[in-house]
């Protein structure tokens, strides 16, 4: 991801705001006043509010692809990939509760199709990554080879995002990665062979 540190700051901004106010109050204004500079300052990193959007996506995008390389990149059974996916966004999400509330807002993609798209395809990868994970338990006999792994790579990351929306509407009445672990733990139970 090639941003500038301004940029980086206007992004995290943006999504205080957003998190905090709503999307309709993202506006030059209460962003511009948020980090202390001018309307116009903000116009020199972002051509408009959809260029700022899509950057959001983009940050969201980088995290999510570091995290995949990180977990590719170690000797680790397929179980213990799908763990290390989940307990990382859940991790991500309790230190910074304000992207949990962007990300997992449809009031913020609903107005313009191309964020939809975006958000999707992000979706995707992370479906492909968890998918692959559990085919491949499936393959070694580590995961129940009798059940979809479309149908599991939904259990899984389905429940980590009811999870974290009842975190978020609770105002994080709860330790999310606690309760999170045990989720995972419950799932797991589920779908692992057992030997």
């Amino acid at each position: 991801m090639n941003v500038t540190k301004r940029q980086m700051e206007i992004v995290k901004a943006a999504i205080q705001v957003i998190a905090q106010q709503g999307y309709e109050k993202l506006t030059t204004k209460n962003l511009a006043f948020s980090l202390g500079i001018t309307d116009a300052a903000l116009y020199r990193h972002f051509d408009s509010k959809k260029d700022l959007i899509r950057m959001i996506l983009c940050y969201f995008e980088h995290i999510s692809c570091e995290v995949i390389q990180r977990i590719n990149a170690q000797q680790l059974s397929p179980i213990e990939k799908v763990r290390s996916f989940v307990m990382d966004r859940y991790e991500l999400f309790s230190q910074d509760p304000d992207l949990a509330m962007v990300m997992f807002s449809e009031e913020l993609f609903k107005n313009d199709h191309s964020f939809e798209e975006y958000l999707l395809s992000i979706m995707h990868i992370h479906r492909d990554e968890v998918m692959g994970y559990i085919m491949q338990g499936q393959r070694d006999g580590t995961i129940r080879d009798d059940l979809n792994p479309m149908h599991l790579f939904r259990i899984v990351v389905g429940s980590m995002r009811l999870m974290v929306t009842q975190w978020n509407f609770s105002k994080h009445a709860f330790d999310l990665n606690t309760e999170g672990q045990a989720q995972l733990d419950t799932i797991i139970k589920l779908i692992e062979v057992k030997k």
